[in-house]
């Protein structure tokens, strides 16, 4: 190891573990860094087999000292952040749910929503957990109290209003003339909204209903009904909780892989959410106190504190964490463990809640897990020699014929590989035939790898029946390849191989990881087909002979094209099969097909 550990001092401070690579491995805080650091290179019998582990990719450390022991807990949360090193327990779901931030402290508060809680004056009420239904109730606040969202500088009488001034969605403080008192009124109504007084909104809303109804005004005032009925059951879904504090539940489960964390919010007396998080990179040196001491370190580095905090298991150095706290939130914090009595509950429920997590957990597998169990299950059941890896799946997709368009997609190891997609302009089938398209599209695909000497696909999937795929095995044949071939029937999801007799048909449960991923293959064709033709069509639509033709302008032209398809088929009309769209006379149709027939 490049470190001397003679040079540790005894102060407070944070080290740093990197391995050969200048990687950091570990992050860890001291009250003595002196002592704590050398605790790591006593005899091996003493550590557990996850620090032997890492003493032993240890190259080199760096120490920061700090003020004081606070300061190094701060600290070391930041680092575990930023590094997100190998061997710390580490908060995988880094998630923020939303808050709604009212700047009560400013000349015209705005209400907004915000993923960040910042020591700045403002007012935040949250977090939410279902980021729809609050910005729902920001819309309806919005309405009714006319208050700003914008973060427009607000200078009276030097700025025009905006569109939410004219459609009465705010009061407009950017023009002049604007009562503050009653601005500031409107902002206090909202606040008591999201405290849970709904009795003002509620006032003011079926004040505005009987006003309407009053002027007749009956589909407004059914509208206005519905936002009562709304903010009612808002009011209603809240879940009482003991007392009037807000605070936050912590509960923990592990396993042998993780820590699950389940998280409940309380606020103003009501349970307002719940959230799920996970701890990586715990062993068997740590207990699960330990762990949720870790957790609380690294999650409120920038989430609200609430004035109490209830966890499952005693932490260590809960005082000092508890000093941290109050220094970041301003007022006192409480973190402890209730014994008794409803708090109890809560922390029941909050345990239920992670032991659920850590459930679902072990019960869905990762992504690459999952595709590769899809693929071995595609291999058994097409016989195959080995999975799938390299998949194409192919689709047609054409209006009567008309700029007809081939997709073929690429999947690697079960997932779609964007930059191999292609398209294919149909060139040599005229006419609506799919079959035909299918060959043309297949035999362009294949012929193109052969002449480039590139790697053929494991497995090639066909949109579609017997047809198509009886179509595009014929271009295989052709060039003599022998790819593993199969389609996939839309209506009852079979799947058609090249067999010939009963094994031509395979019928898979729609539970089967393979069916699963033969159908995100052929949707994905099937999209990119589409998409590939709307873009084709619309360069028709903007490039053709009718723009030529005096009075056929953009409106005509996709008009005439839409109901013909195309300007072949155009051609063929009669005088009086265009004179019957709406905007073109007899005259004009009659100079269409006399130019047409010119041009042919």
């Amino acid at each position: 190891m490049k470190f001397d550990l003679k040079t540790l001092p005894a102060l407070p401070g944070v080290y740093l573990m990197k391995d050969s690579s200048g990687d950091v491995i570990y992050v860890g805080k001291a009250k003595s860094l002196d002592k704590r650091v050398r605790q790591y290179f006593q005899s091996k019998k003493n550590l557990s087999p996850k620090t032997v582990t890492l003493v032993g990719h240890i190259d080199d450390i760096e120490y920061i000292v700090t003020d004081s022991e606070i300061d190094a807990l701060v600290l070391e949360a930041n680092l575990i952040k930023k590094y997100r090193p190998r061997y710390n327990v580490r908060l995988k779901d880094d998630k923020r749910y939303p808050y709604v931030k009212v700047t009560v402290n400013s000349a015209f508060p705005r209400i907004f929503l915000t993923r960040r809680r910042l020591m700045d004056g403002a007012l935040y009420f949250g977090p939410y957990t279902n980021a729809k239904a609050i910005r729902t109730t920001l819309d309806l606040l919005s309405r009714v109290y006319m208050l700003r969202r914008c973060r427009k500088k607000i200078e009276p009488g030097k700025t025009r209003p905006c569109l939410n001034y004219h459609i009465k969605r705010c009061m407009a403080p950017c023009r002049e003339g604007l009562d503050r008192d009653e601005y500031r009124r409107r902002v206090m109504e909202a606040v008591r909204f999201l405290k849970g007084d709904t009795s003002g909104i509620l006032k003011e809303l079926e004040k505005k209903m009987h006003a309407l109804a009053e002027e007749q005004e009956y589909e407004a005032a059914a509208e206005v009904r519905d936002q009562i009925e709304s903010v009612k059951y808002l009011s209603e879904e809240q879940i009482a909780s003991s007392g009037t504090d807000d605070r936050d539940i912590i509960a923990a489960v592990a396993d042998e892989k993780a820590v699950y964390i389940g998280i409940f919010y309380v606020r103003h007396g009501s349970m307002v959410g719940k959230a799920d998080f996970t701890l990586v990179g715990t062993g068997d040196s740590e207990s699960i106190g330990e762990s949720l001491a870790q957790f609380v370190k690294q999650y409120y580095q920038d989430s609200p504190i609430p004035p109490e905090i209830l966890v499952q298991y005693e932490l260590p150095e809960k005082d000092l964490i508890m000093s941290w706290l109050s220094s970041r939130s301003g007022r006192d914090v409480k973190v402890h463990v209730p014994l008794r009595g409803e708090k109890k509950k809560l922390i029941g429920m909050a345990a239920r809640n992670a032991e659920m997590s850590a459930r679902m957990a072990k019960l869905k597998p990762s992504s690459s897990e999952s595709a590769m169990e899809a693929l071995e299950d595609l291999q058994k059941v097409l016989s195959l020699d080995a999975p799938p890896l390299h998949i194409e799946g192919f689709d047609i997709s054409n209006i009567s014929g008309t700029n007809a368009v081939g997709s073929m997609v690429y999947f690697e190891n079960g997932r779609p590989a964007n930059s191999k997609y292609r398209q294919h302009n149909i060139k040599t089938v005229k006419g609506i035939d799919d079959f035909a398209m299918m060959a043309e599209v297949v035999h362009r695909r294949y012929s193109g790898l052969l002449n480039n000497n590139e790697p053929m696909p494991d497995l090639i999937l066909i949109d579609g029946g017997p047809g198509q795929v009886g179509a595009a095995k014929s271009s295989l044949d052709a060039l003599g390849l022998e790819i593993p071939m199969i389609g996939l029937a839309k209506r009852f999801e079979h799947i058609i191989t090249t067999k010939k007799g009963p094994d031509e048909v395979v019928i898979l449960p729609h539970s089967s990881p393979a069916l699963k991923l033969l159908m995100h293959i052929r949707d994905e064709a099937h999209r990119f087909a589409v998409s590939s033709h709307r873009r084709r069509r619309s360069a028709s639509l903007t490039h053709s002979e009718l723009d030529q033709i005096p009075g056929i302008g953009p409106a005509r032209k996709r008009l005439l094209l839409e109901r013909f398809g195309s300007v072949e088929k155009l051609r063929l009309a009669s005088v009086e099969d265009i004179s019957g769209l709406d905007g073109i006379s007899t005259d004009l149709a009659q100079k269409v097909l006399e130019h047409l027939k010119e041009q042919g």
